[in-house]
């Protein structure tokens, strides 16, 4: 019996029906897949919130700072290159610390370093020793609080940097409490900042100004990045972190969801937007909660 193949015709219709129903599903599952991992995401941010609120229950409701001493620069200064007394910088990929940050104050309460890193964010880490001296990618940040100045127009977070020092002419901050915040639901406390130089050996990263947490067209947002001298030459990398246009923020009480960064506050934000109270989530002060 005589049976009839497939013509090329026919072949090409089977082939261009195929390429036409992966071109519809591929970016389907793409999708998905980055579903999932802001999924996974939010819930790494809900854990270190929660190992936040518990650091704050021991030690009089104040949150935690962004930087203190290096305790490596008073015990052991030998093994330090340079950096003291707030970094230890070495060329030893075991070790010491390089810098005690919020991941060195959170991990007791949190014990599991692999939740510091977002599943979505592949900026690589590098610490110049090599591949094994960075320990653990972080991926999140806090917010930053300076008293002064400065305060309400770039430095309105919860998270003090600058350590408390007797030094002469040293800057002196606290973080703020929980009593100091009116409306811990609606203020912002941690955020997405994926870069080059925010690993476990080094710490927790953090921008000065907090408006760039909200301002795309000052700082980018992933893929999309901008790029200082680190190791080498343009080699550290800066962005926001990006779920399809979202970015997974971490509130005071607890709570972590999903949002684009220009809803954070208002744009531009300058003395008029100070003067008018306008909204801004990431200000600790409740006069500027809508």
């Amino acid at each position: 019996m005589f049976r009839r193949g497939f013509t090329l015709i026919e072949l090409l219709v089977v082939i261009a029906i195929i390429a036409i129903l992966a071109a519809i599903l591929f970016p389907v599952f793409a999708q998905a897949r980055e579903k999932a991992r802001q999924s996974n995401c939010i819930s790494n941010v809900k854990q270190i919130l929660l190992g936040a609120l518990m650091y704050t229950q021991d030690y009089d409701e104040k949150f935690h700072r962004l930087l203190v001493w290096n305790p490596t620069c008073f015990t052991n200064p030998g093994a330090c290159s340079s950096g003291c007394p707030a970094r230890c910088w070495n060329s030893n990929p075991n070790g010491p610390d390089q810098t005690i940050g919020p991941e060195d104050m959170l991990n007791p309460y949190i014990k599991n370093s692999g939740i510091w890193a977002c599943p979505s964010d592949g900026v690589p880490r590098d610490d110049c020793t090599g591949p094994n001296g960075t320990w653990y990618k972080i991926s999140y940040s806090f917010t930053h609080f300076q008293p002064g100045s400065w305060e309400d127009l770039a430095t309105f977070g919860v998270c003090a940097f600058y350590p408390i020092s007797t030094a002469a002419g040293a800057a002196t901050a606290e973080s703020k409490t929980s009593a100091e915040i009116g409306r811990p639901a609606q203020t912002a406390l941690m955020y997405e900042l994926w870069t080059t130089v925010s690993y476990g050996r080094n710490f927790t990263h953090w921008r000065w100004d907090n408006t760039q947490i909200a301002n795309e067209a000052v700082f980018p947002s992933a893929p999309n990045f901008f790029t200082v001298n680190w190791c080498g030459q343009g080699d550290a990398r800066f962005s926001m972190g990006n779920h399809s246009r979202l970015m997974t923020i971490g509130w005071v009480d607890g709570h972590a969801k999903a949002m684009r960064r220009d809803q954070l506050m208002y744009l531009p934000w300058n003395y008029d937007a100070v003067n008018n109270r306008r909204f801004n989530y990431l200000h600790w002060n409740e006069a500027f909660k809508p």
